[in-house]
C-alpha cells in the first residue's frame, strides 16, 4: 500500500481524541487501548508506527471509522468508499455509546444499527413529503 505517514497519521489522532467531548487525555486513551502512555504519545507525534489491532483499537476508543485511520495510516487508498450504514455504525452510534460500546454484544451493535436505519428512512420519508 502507501508509505505510512507518520506525522500526519500522529496529527490525526490527537486531532481525533482532542475532538472528543469532553477531550480524552493521552493517559486515557491508553489506557482505554491498551497500550503505554509514552507509546501514545510517539504515534501521536508521529516517531511510531502502530500496528493493525492498534489501529483498530483507537477507531474504536475515538468514535472514527477504522476506515478513516486505516486511510490516514496510508494502509488504505484514500479512494476506499464505505457504505452509509457502515459510517454510521463506525462513528455515530460508538460516539454516541462511547463509555459502552465495547460492552454491548454483536447482536446489540445490529440492533442498534437497525434502528438508526429505521429512523434515518422516516426522517427521508418525512423530507421527501414536505418537499411534495
Amino acid at each position: 500500500m502507501n508509505r505510512f505517514r507518520h506525522a500526519e497519521f500522529g496529527s490525526a489522532v490527537r486531532r481525533w481524541r482532542q475532538s472528543i467531548q469532553p477531550p480524552m487525555t493521552q493517559r486515557q486513551l491508553a489506557r482505554t487501548i491498551g497500550v503505554s502512555d509514552g507509546f501514545l504519545a510517539h504515534i501521536e507525534t508521529g516517531r511510531t508506527l502502530p500496528g493493525k489491532e492498534t489501529i483498530k483499537n483507537l477507531a474504536h476508543a475515538l468514535g472514527v471509522p477504522p476506515v478513516d485511520l486505516f486511510k490516514a495510516a496510508g494502509h488504505l487508498p484514500h479512494s476506499t468508499e464505505v457504505e452509509d450504514n457502515q459510517i454510521l455504525a463506525d462513528h455515530e452510534l460508538r460516539l454516541f455509546f462511547r463509555d459502552d460500546w465495547n460492552r454491548l454484544t454483536d447482536e446489540e451493535h445490529e440492533l442498534l444499527k437497525d434502528f438508526i436505519r429505521m429512523l434515518k428512512t422516516r426522517v427521508n420519508r418525512r423530507s421527501s413529503s414536505h418537499r411534495s
